[in-house]
């Protein structure tokens, strides 16, 4: 198994004028992620509009990523869904094309229990051989998966991965101590990397790494690789407030769209119920993202 580590984007998904996934799209955005240095990709997590998207879709857009980056870069595939046996599909499938992992959230419209999410984690375990990361997004998922949960998931040899979203910075500490650094942890918080690095995160499953990778790419280098706290700060204080307002704005994957779409890499739309963007939420954009490189 490959070691996963570093920038992960979390990929938006093009649609053309007319709704379509657009799959040239798809090529583009991929070839200029993997050129602009990050480090993996994943398609179909919530930036990717998953639940937007028909069984056949999901299908389609995991295979033409695991393609395009035709092992450039490891693919760890969004396989999350509302049953145990849908998740194992997707995860099975990802495994089937070639991807080098897949990230799932537990069931996201019922609350789970604890029992019920080392149930859910453990059957999609057993269906692949390839790591997992889990997805703990308290928000998006309405169970938030405690330490002493991930202590019995990280037993399971390929959950090696865990996405931290609870937007609490001792829950790396918690994590790292409660399972020995038994389980490798990405911050999943847009405006928490810098912290999370410092506090033994060894990745970022990265939104803005859509539209500034090389930057996403920088912070992590200097604050993981070289240990240059202050060459970090100093990337991290340009992205912060870029990295604030998409945590928080609720507009996260037509926001990257559009700014991919001002530098022709796909066009901005998304499906219903997601309203284009106004005016004035381009204009607070193209403020916010003017620096970013």
């Amino acid at each position: 198994m490959k070691e996963l580590h570093g920038i992960y984007v979390v990929t938006v998904t093009p649609f053309d004028d007319e709704g379509r996934v657009d799959f040239e799209a798809i090529e583009r955005t991929t070839n200029w992620w993997i050129d602009e240095g990050v480090h993996g990709l994943l398609p179909l997590g919530s930036t990717g509009e998953f639940a937007s998207l028909s069984e056949s879709e999901r299908a389609d857009v995991a295979r033409k990523v695991v393609e395009t980056a035709s092992g450039r870069v490891p693919v760890v595939v969004g396989a999350t869904a509302e049953t145990t046996a849908k998740a194992v599909e997707y995860a099975e499938h990802a495994a089937e094309i070639g991807a080098d992992g897949v990230m799932v959230l537990p069931s996201y419209f019922y609350k789970s229990t604890q029992d019920e999410v080392i149930a859910h984690f453990k059957a999609i375990a057993e269906s692949v051989d390839i790591p997992i990361m889990i997805y703990n997004n308290p928000r998006s998922g309405k169970v938030d998966i405690t330490p002493e949960t991930v202590v019995a998931l990280s037993a399971i040899p390929n959950v090696r991965y865990i996405k931290e979203s609870t937007n609490d910075i001792k829950r790396t500490t918690e994590l790292r101590t409660a399972t020995n650094d038994g389980i490798t942890i990405f911050c999943g918080c847009e405006h928490m990397a810098f912290e999370s690095f410092l506090m033994g995160a060894k990745g970022w499953v990265c939104v803005v790494g859509n539209i500034a990778p090389r930057m996403a790419v920088q912070l992590y280098e200097s604050a993981v690789v070289s240990g240059d706290t202050a060459a970090a700060w100093d990337v991290y204080q340009k992205l912060l407030p870029t990295l604030r307002f998409f945590e928080s704005a609720g507009i996260t994957s037509r926001a990257m769209k559009y700014v991919l779409s001002e530098k022709g890499l796909c066009q901005p739309h998304s499906r219903l119920p997601r309203l284009p963007l106004s005016d004035a939420q381009k204009r607070e954009i193209d403020e916010l993202t003017r620096d970013l490189v």
